[in-house]
């Protein structure tokens, strides 16, 4: 009986591993299509003879695909299931990856970006609503911060992924590169996931139940909430992510090897935030979590501008900044996933759909506003993050009464 058990217990676990494993580097396509390219902004901008502003666009089309991905992908995939949605998705994003390596244009390759970003983020929807299906609770956000171990690394290590990239290739080698990563995703998640939506858990009744989930999801006030909440602290990442090339390259006179290093060092304490979050979940409930780190980021916004504002401010004190910034980030996201989705098991399609692409559609009208008022120093920046996160902070309070939610076990 112990011997079953316990080959059983090792079965879940392999099988939780390899969900882990796949779900976590799927997501990072998103990751990688933001953020990968980054350093090669300036030769980009170079090579199609045109301002830095202009190069942003490409980031921002991206943010809006992102968004129109997100929007399509969650329904569609309470309507057919997590497998077909996915695949084609992971397909399209090859597709689009060489589309932008071979771009004539700029305006070509926003077009290109704007599909790119699309699928991406069709992909991490799909997963989060994989995470969905299979847990709940505190296990679901264990689930979450494992897969962000995956996820988060390559937050860290893609821009400067590509620094390295930039020193054997081109700009447009970069996008190659990145399509045959999305290639080895899409046959791995091939072989390692099944469905995890059964046919009698789908919605039937095509567009009109897709809508009747929608509006579902979309009047649960507190959920609304959460998702505003993380939308706005996602903006000033975003924002961040746009602008920081410029900033630590141009500003600071940094390398492209050397931008890499510190983009990853941010990302690290991210990473190391949520682990933190998943940690101290079991004694500190997630709504109060996100109470603190609502807190801790507005503070980090303000610092930051305080830094920006100052007629010398050194690279190591806007670092520091940032570091609080996106260690509070990290506490921050996971615990308003899990408390979002776990009002939403029937729908979780549809609500992974309207939290992401909020967050991207935040992101994308965050990402073009520093770079138009000129990055001569971090307080452009920091601008986005103190805005946000007051009216991020005023939300949370009002709409989404943290003290009301139901407590996650």
């Amino acid at each position: 009986m112990n011997e079953r058990r316990r080959g059983s217990d090792d079965g879940v676990s392999r099988r939780r591993i390899a969900y882990v494993v796949a779900l976590g580097l799927l997501q990072t396509l998103s990751t990688f299509t933001i953020d990968i390219y980054l350093p090669a902004f300036p030769q980009i901008a170079g090579a199609f003879g045109v301002s830095e502003s202009s190069i942003q666009f490409t980031f921002t089309g991206a943010m809006i695909g992102m968004v129109a991905g997100q929007f399509f992908a969650g329904p569609w995939s309470d309507a057919v299931g997590r497998r077909q949605p996915m695949l084609i998705a992971t397909v399209a994003h090859v597709g689009a990856s060489l589309a932008c390596a071979l771009a004539p244009s700029v305006e070509m390759l926003v077009v290109a970006r704007v599909v790119q970003g699309a699928a991406s983020a069709a992909t991490g929807v799909v997963a989060l609503a994989i995470v969905r299906d299979l847990y709940s609770g505190l296990a679901m956000m264990r689930m979450l911060a494992s897969m962000s171990l995956i996820s988060g690394m390559a937050i860290a290590v893609g821009p400067l992924f590509g620094s390295l990239l930039l020193e054997v290739m081109d700009w447009r080698g970069v996008f190659a590169s990145l399509a045959g990563y999305g290639l080895v995703i899409g046959l791995l998640v091939l072989l390692l996931i099944g469905e995890t939506l059964p046919a009698e858990r789908r919605h039937g009744g095509g567009l009109r139940a897709r809508i009747s989930a929608m509006g579902r999801v979309a009047s649960d006030r507190p959920f609304v909430g959460l998702v505003l909440v993380t939308s706005l602290a996602w903006a000033g990442m975003y924002g961040y992510l746009a602008a920081s090339s410029f900033l630590f390259q141009r500003v600071y006179g940094l390398s492209e090897l050397q931008y890499g290093l510190v983009f990853a060092s941010h990302a690290l304490m991210m990473l190391l935030g949520t682990q933190l979050s998943v940690r101290i979940a079991h004694r500190i409930e997630p709504r109060h979590i996100v109470m603190l780190s609502t807190a801790g980021l507005g503070l980090s916004a303000l610092g930051l501008l305080i830094v920006g504002l100052a007629p010398v401010g050194s690279l190591i004190s806007v670092m520091v900044f940032l570091w609080a910034f996106t260690f509070f980030l990290g506490i921050n996201t996971p615990c308003i996933q899990t408390l979002a989705l776990a009002r939403h098991g029937g729908d979780a399609g549809t609500a992974a759909s309207l939290l992401n692409s909020t967050r991207q559609g935040f992101g994308a009208v965050a990402t073009p506003i520093a770079g138009l008022i000129g990055v001569t120093s971090a307080a452009p920046i920091a601008v986005v993050m103190v805005v946000g996160q007051i009216a991020a902070i005023v939300i949370l309070w009002v709409v989404v009464r943290p003290g009301r939610l139901d407590p996650i076990d």
